[in-house]
């Protein structure tokens, strides 16, 4: 991992209000340290350019959405996954829009049965011009003509430790016949994403969104989930279903990790 002359010192974290901030002149392993990632990937990622690092023990990849197979998108309650989704339906329905009939507005399943969460989903995705069904417990998609377009599954938030929940979860993605993605938010405790990742890993996820970068500093959590083995694609930058959407790289991740708050 490349150092500056200043990766020699170690300097303490300043000060600032009530709020304790890394000095800039912290080397790039002190950076992944103050990030909550673990010495182990640490030191996987040392040895290059942070960039290459990030690359050697994640894997960055596009979401595998396509048309007529149903992405589920699972998470801890209160991870962003909705709002996800929602950036998702959004950008989908904007092409469908512009293609002027060539391609067909996205579905979204609404398969969270808890109270107020089709209402929040629905006055989300307000303006956007999709078709969203309720679909708790799940539904075949092939009933509701799924055929040629994007479907979107709005999976309930659920507690990884809870066997019950997990269970649910995967009747839900079976009725759905959906491919699972997991949000999971910056700013999350890494060794909780990490055990996350991993349950929902064993569920058959192969995708992973970061979610909430915007309000995060220590981004760790990411870190520690994708390198579960589930391949990094979006991360979310922004409150607005329009904006702050981006396919992430290992450049911009690592600049995203460099540019410390204060």
């Amino acid at each position: 991992m490349t150092r500056s002359s200043t990766d020699q010192h170690t300097t303490q974290p300043v000060e600032t209000g009530d709020v304790v901030l890394p000095s800039n002149a912290l080397s790039v392993p002190e950076i992944l340290a103050w990030h909550s990632i673990p010495q182990e990937l640490i030191t996987a990622m040392a040895g290059s350019s942070l960039a290459e690092g990030l690359e050697r023990v994640i894997h960055f990849a596009p979401l595998p959405l396509k048309p007529g197979i149903p992405m589920a998108l699972g998470g801890a309650s209160g991870s962003g996954k909705s709002l996800t989704l929602a950036k998702l339906a959004a950008r989908y329905a904007r092409q469908a829009r512009q293609s002027k009939g060539k391609l067909r507005q996205p579905l979204v399943l609404a398969c969270d049965s808890t109270p107020g969460s089709y209402i929040k989903l629905a006055s989300i995705l307000r303006g956007c011009d999709l078709e969203l069904v309720k679909a708790y417990g799940g539904m075949d998609p092939e009933e509701i003509d799924g055929q040629d377009r994007i479907i979107l599954v709005d999976l309930p938030g659920l507690c990884v430790y809870s066997p019950t929940a997990m269970t649910e979860m995967r009747e839900v993605i079976d009725r759905t016949k959906a491919r699972l993605s997991l949000v999971v938010p910056a700013g999350m405790d890494p060794e909780e994403s990490t055990d996350i990742a991993a349950a929902f890993h064993h569920c058959g996820a192969d995708s992973l969104i970061a979610s909430r970068m915007e309000q995060a500093g220590r981004i760790g959590s990411i870190i520690t989930a994708a390198a579960c083995g589930l391949s990094l694609t979006y991360g979310s930058y922004s409150g607005s279903i329009n904006e702050g959407f981006t396919q992430l790289t290992p450049a911009i991740l690592a600049r995203r990790l460099l540019v410390l708050p204060g």
